[in-house]
């Protein structure tokens, strides 16, 4: 126990001391009062009893903070005062003194604060007390200075006095410490309610506290009263900007809440403060406080963002592995006939006339169309046999030095410019899908500019911590270190152009397969770009040039070999 609980424990015992002092000497005054009219000297021993008793409290008062066992220093103040109670009825009347219901203070105090066998002494040593002051009223030592009334002359009035005096003490002892032991069970009772209560509550709180899904109370009229820590995360709300609104304040589009519809699962869109979009999986539970009697709602509630975007790659997933196996069947069949064709108006266009200017220039659309549709149907076989094949270790730099050039050398009106940060960077992909790769963007750059401008091909190291866009998944991510700042090492390529840019709109859809904004594409030439860069452990992002010059770049990103 600290001596903060020793201060609530005997203060108020000292209080009600002083109380009792403070009362006597109002008797006392009252006495003189009285003995003056009977020319009666007032004993000087008494004003020295109130004094020293006022002594006292003080001492004890100053000596509470150091207090370490507070039953043992309240049972040496109550036989303490005890033994002054005895001076007091020797100082006014001895066996006549009205003092001695004085006794009964003590005996209550025992009762409230003393274990039962102290009680038992203190009972004991009143008894006896008492009985000494009945013998020095006998054989008064101190008769010259401090005369007391003669005794009665009959022992039977002695004996029946004392037993008056004795047997209701004693009573009333017996019934302050069964009424003080009941006090006590009822206390520690209610003690080791109050605790389990509050370890309950402190467990309640601690599970709704620890469960990652958002849990809100509200009353009848759906005015919120109560929201855990993960409800605040996912609402990106504080508690105090929640608690005393209406539900449908918080989270509109919320249904009225009835008591069937906590056994089936409803979803709503819900919009952050910060402007972020989520999908809120929730329910209604009524809140009972009886089966008859509802108090509220409970509403629980998860973000399901995540799990519908990967449903919705799943599905697309799904539905691309049905169009690849389709595409595929139907590729093959078309290409032999086309083939066929190709062939036969090639020979036509040799055995015609040079002067049929019509004929040729009709021959050459169709042969110009059959090669559009031959590079439509090796689209098309691409995006079905997007699988993943055997990962070498791959000079990433020199891989793009060699794409370069075969484009610079190809397209001598375009200006390449080549800005690597060092001359070796390994990487762990299969080189003929890293050709592809680049091989796209670059022609997609290409055609960007119309063949006429210039393109800017960089690459920079960079950390996990900025490649914040198509993630990779947890199983393919790098383990080697950085040695600076302990993060994984990764490169970072940008293929930039000075074209007309990019609509930040279509930069949403960009990868997604068959969306195209050219007149002749299919759609498939950055679906299969993206596709390929997740298989070989990178990401893509398409935009804005970083330099905020006119353009769009392309920034494609992989991790450093282990």
């Amino acid at each position: 126990m600290n001596p903060a609980n020793h201060s609530n424990l005997l203060k108020p015992l000292l209080a009600f001391r002083l109380l009792l002092i403070t009362l006597l000497l109002g008797a006392l005054i009252l006495f003189e009062f009285i003995w003056a009219h009977e020319s009666t000297p007032v004993p000087i021993p008494l004003y020295c009893f109130i004094v020293l008793t006022y002594l006292l409290t003080i001492l004890y008062a100053r000596h509470l903070p150091k207090v370490i066992k507070p039953e043992r220093f309240i049972q040496q103040q109550l036989l303490a005062d005890a033994t002054l109670i005895a001076g007091l009825l020797y100082l006014t009347g001895g066996f006549y003194s009205l003092f001695f219901p004085l006794f009964y203070f003590i005996i209550l105090g025992g009762a409230l604060y003393l274990e039962r066998q102290h009680m038992i002494t203190l009972l004991f040593y009143c008894t006896f007390l008492y009985l000494a002051v009945i013998f020095a009223h006998t054989y008064n030592p101190f008769q010259s200075f401090l005369p007391l009334p003669a005794l009665v002359s009959s022992n039977h009035k002695i004996v029946s006095q004392l037993f008056f005096n004795l047997a209701p003490f004693y009573l009333t002892a017996f019934i302050l410490r069964f009424i003080a032991k009941e006090r006590l069970d009822t206390r520690r009772r209610l003690q080791k309610a109050t605790d389990d209560l509050m370890e309950f509550k402190d467990l309640n709180e601690h599970i709704i506290a620890s469960i990652d899904s958002g849990l809100i109370t509200t009353n009848q009229q759906l005015i919120v009263n109560s929201i855990n820590q993960a409800g605040q995360t996912i609402l990106g709300l504080e508690k105090n900007r929640i608690l005393n609104l209406n539900l449908h304040e918080i989270i509109s589009g919320l249904p009225p809440a009835t008591k069937n519809q906590g056994r089936q699962r409803q979803e709503v869109i819900y919009q952050q403060p910060q402007g972020s979009q989520l999908v809120l999986g929730f329910s209604f539970t009524p809140l009972m406080k009886s089966h008859n009697r509802n108090l509220g709602w409970i509403l629980i509630f998860q973000d399901l963002t995540e799990l519908k975007e990967i449903e919705e790659r799943l599905q697309a997933s799904r539905k691309m592995a049905a169009i690849g196996r389709l595409s595929a069947g139907i590729a093959h069949e078309i290409r032999n006939p086309l083939a066929a064709i190709s062939g036969s108006i090639e020979i036509l266009a040799k055995d015609l006339p040079a002067q049929d200017k019509t004929h040729h220039r009709l021959l050459q659309i169709i042969l110009k169309e059959s090669t559009r549709l031959n590079h439509l149907i090796s689209d098309f076989l691409g995006f079905s046999r997007l699988e993943g094949k055997e990962q070498t270790t791959t000079n990433l730099i020199a891989l793009l030095q060699d794409i370069v050039f075969l484009f610079r050398s190809q397209f001598p009106h375009t200006r390449f410019n080549e800005n690597y940060h060092t001359d070796i960077f390994s990487i762990k992909a299969n080189p003929e899908q890293l050709e592809q790769i680049f091989w796209n963007l670059l022609k997609n750059a290409l055609e960007a500019i119309d063949n006429c401008g210039e393109i800017t091909i960089s690459s920079r190291t960079a950390k996990e911590s900025i490649i914040n866009s198509n993630p990779i998944p947890h199983e393919k991510r790098p383990e080697k270190i950085d040695p600076v700042d302990g993060k994984p090492a990764w490169i970072k390529i940008m293929i930039c152009d000075n074209g007309p840019g990019i609509n930040d709109e279509i930069t949403k859809e960009i990868f997604e397969p068959f969306f195209t904004t050219k007149a002749a594409g299919t759609g498939l030439g950055l679906y299969i770009t993206f596709q390929l860069t997740n298989i070989n452990n990178g990401n893509i992002q398409l935009g804005k040039r970083e330099d905020g010059a006119q353009g769009t770049c392309a920034q494609v990103c992989f991790p450093e070999e282990n």
